[in-house]
């Protein structure tokens, strides 16, 4: 356990801070929210419909350190992740009409357990579609404006939620099955469910390091400071991810004990969005060259959140540089070929 903990007061002011939290209405993008909000800072919650704003003022309202003013600066940016034109369209418009500063992205939204004889209208699973392929065709296309906000007021940084999840993908990334459906029930097809999230997740930690690798290094290099991490939130069941084993025939009962259980032995939401936060704001992410890295929670040890720290991913795969940027150019031509840009 590290020597200090990292509790909410130790967020730093973030007055006329601007961040954008993917899926910040619910769950443990609904505490993030809530803890910039909390340190002033102007928050855009990304998802798809605006009632999603509508739930979180209400459910922040009741909050006695949320004040009205704190809620004033809360907003919504239409955003959908299942299309990556859409999703590269919603920056464009951000961009366009929200020029002066962008300093934080959290991506936090996510699904798990989709099912798995169905991809998107662009082609692919999914699982991989929302978590990984739709926050690339977002997230890249705020890059310019992510640089000129470090330029003008000091620093600005990108935060993925990945996950411990990961080590699902024992084998890495299967390029050519995130094209293909697959029709599996049973402990078979749930299995299958398990292994496509964990590949999910593992793109978001080597989006993460090829981020920082091709975009935020050479701009530190030259004084700019800017960073992609990514961050492991603990073990939280209740996110309300979607999906669940009753799409693979597994008895209703067994989800729902697996859930109960985390109130026993996970995290709560507000514990699980502590990582990432960390990761956001606090001034030690940048007493390091070293960035795109992983950060999980260190806990106490009755297995409450304490801090936050990098640690080297639990598999190979997680610091393998070459999938990175093989990971890289496939987004990068799914996103051509969705906004029609490809040869």
């Amino acid at each position: 356990m590290t020597s200090k903990p990292f509790v909410a007061d130790d967020i730093v002011d973030l007055t006329n801070h601007v961040a954008i939290v993917t899926g910040g209405n619910r769950s443990i993008g609904l505490e993030t929210t809530y803890l910039l909000l909390r340190k002033n800072c102007t928050v855009w919650i990304a998802g798809r419909s605006p009632s999603g704003l509508d739930e979180a003022k209400k459910t922040l309202s009741a909050r006695a350190d949320i004040s009205e003013d704190m809620l004033s600066r809360l907003f919504f940016l239409s955003l959908d992740l299942s299309e990556m034109k859409k999703a590269r369209l919603s920056a464009q418009s951000f961009e366009r009409e929200h020029s002066g500063r962008l300093d934080i992205v959290i991506a936090n939204a996510g699904v798990s357990l989709q099912r798995s004889d169905e991809i998107s209208s662009d082609g692919y699973e999914k699982t991989m579609q929302t978590n990984h392929l739709g926050h690339f065709a977002f997230i890249t296309g705020l890059l310019p404006l992510l640089e000129k906000t470090a330029r003008e007021h000091g620093k600005a940084s990108v935060v993925m939620t990945s996950s411990d999840a990961h080590a699902f993908a024992k084998d890495g990334i299967d390029f050519e099955s995130l094209k293909t459906s697959k029709p599996h029930r049973g402990f078979r097809g749930l299995g299958d469910g398990f292994k496509r999230y964990g590949a999910s997740k593992l793109a978001n930690m080597l989006f993460a390091r090829e981020l920082d690798k091709r975009w935020a290094e050479p701009l530190r290099k030259s004084g700019v400071l800017v960073a992609a991490n990514c961050a492991h939130p603990g073990t939280i069941l209740n996110t309300g991810l979607g999906g669940n084993g009753e799409d693979w025939g597994i008895p209703g009962f067994v989800n729902r004990i697996v859930r109960a259980s985390s109130y026993i032995f996970g995290f709560s939401t507000l514990e699980g969005a502590m990582t990432q936060i960390y990761v956001a704001t606090s001034p030690e992410i940048w007493s390091t060259e070293d960035h795109g890295r992983y950060y999980v929670p260190v806990t106490t040890w009755r297995g409450r959140y304490y801090s936050s720290r990098a640690q080297k991913p639990d598999t190979k795969w997680g610091e393998d540089d070459e999938l990175a940027a093989k990971l890289w150019e496939f987004s990068e031509d799914a996103l051509k070929k969705a906004i029609g840009e490809s040869d």
